[in-house]
């Protein structure tokens, strides 16, 4: 009795051990391995599979192009300036103070401008606010700020220099017929056009181009920056194109929608306004300070003429800067006309249609405009600069 007893134990144990075997063993899953039943007794462990960590980004970021390139001469004096990365980088550290700079190489003055990254293109843009001097250096610098999005930075420095000549980049395309800025088309590169005739009395300065078919004096402005076009130069044609493409300007400008109406003649002297479409169904007038203060496309529009009173300063105020606000002033219609005031500092691009005529009072500056006009235009000791694109 005792040995059948005993047998019966020992059965007993060995079906707990096949039990603990199966249910274990043959093929289950654990943290440790992996266990292959290949026959009673026989048990494989294998380690678990762990994926591949990738390798980190440790490879530093660099410029691998430039606009305009090194050394390069004779550059637009509104150029802007372009560097294109070999990565993607963090646009917080292009865009921070001090990370992408202009400077004047000799005196090491630094050039106004804006500074922006665009993702899809890997490209850094410097927009200057003020025009480079002709004749004068400058050298570009992108420091070892800038950032990949992996947190490496450049090793060295990037700087190149270029050397600004006498000429005035064509602006990129503006707008359209219905919305934005007003398209200038051919004209957008004139800071001064005048479909019949030009007189200068006196010192002028213009940034940008000069063109109509009589120019007095024949040499035309003192000092220009740009290139100047009449009947010496062969040039009747293009006058002629760019006259047509303002005339388109001033037809889309009569066509918006008005934002606001002043049923009378209005003087904006002393107020402060908003963007937007203000038209004026009579004449229109500047007969003390006004401020433009929010960014955005002002369009002042009239069926009658443009005039100013001495003095007078047009200016931007508030979050509205030269980059990111457009002025027009329009006139149009059997009454058109310009006459602005001698000392003004005024700011945009007149427009005449025709039959008027435009006259810059004497001594006064016109910021970030032009003066276009069907018929004549004349000056008198004027300082004159188109926008930066």
């Amino acid at each position: 009795m005792k040995r059948l007893k005993s047998s019966q134990v020992c059965l007993a144990f060995m079906l707990l051990i096949l039990s603990v075997f199966l249910t274990t063993g043959c093929g289950s899953n654990n943290q440790t391995g992996h266990w292959l039943g290949t026959g009673l007794g026989t048990e494989i462990i294998t380690p678990p599979v762990t994926p591949p960590v990738p390798p980190s980004d440790t490879m530093r970021p660099m410029v691998v192009s430039t606009v305009p390139v090194d050394v390069a001469t004779g550059v637009c004096v509104n150029q802007v300036l372009n560097a294109t990365f070999s990565e993607a980088m963090l646009a917080s550290t292009i865009t921070a103070t001090g990370t992408f700079t202009v400077k004047e190489t000799i005196s090491s003055a630094d050039v106004p401008g804006v500074v922006t990254y665009d993702a899809g293109t890997l490209t850094a843009t410097f927009t200057p606010t003020a025009f480079f001097t002709a004749g004068l250096n400058y050298t570009a610098t992108i420091t070892t700020a800038a950032t990949d999005l992996a947190g490496n930075t450049m090793a060295v420095n990037k700087v190149w220099t270029f050397t600004a000549g006498a000429t005035v980049c064509a602006p990129p395309p503006v707008g359209s017929c219905s919305a934005g800025a007003l398209p200038l088309g051919s004209a957008a590169s004139f800071g001064v056009l005048a479909g019949t005739a030009l007189t200068i009395t006196n010192p002028t300065s213009v940034t940008g181009d000069v063109g109509s078919p009589s120019i007095t004096p024949a040499s035309g402005p003192s000092t220009l920056v740009g290139t100047m076009y009449d009947t010496s130069t062969g040039s009747l044609t293009l006058i002629a194109n760019a006259v047509t493409d303002m005339e388109t300007g001033i037809s889309c400008a009569t066509s918006r929608t008005c934002d606001f109406n002043y049923g009378a003649a209005t003087d904006f002297g002393g107020m402060t306004l908003a963007p937007g479409v203000h038209c004026v169904n009579a004449a229109m007038s500047v007969g003390s300070n006004l401020t433009l203060t929010t960014p955005g496309v002002y369009i002042f529009r009239s069926t009658g003429a443009l005039t100013s009173a001495p003095s007078v300063t047009v200016a931007l105020g508030g979050t509205a800067n030269a980059t990111n606000t457009s002025v027009f002033w329009v006139s149009s219609g059997a009454a058109s006309g310009a006459s602005i005031g001698a000392t003004n500092v005024f700011l945009g691009t007149i427009m005449v249609g025709l039959p008027g005529a435009a006259t810059l009072g004497a001594n006064t500056t016109l910021l970030s405009g032009r003066v276009l006009s069907s018929s004549a235009v004349t000056l008198d000791t004027n300082t004159i600069a188109i926008p930066i694109p």
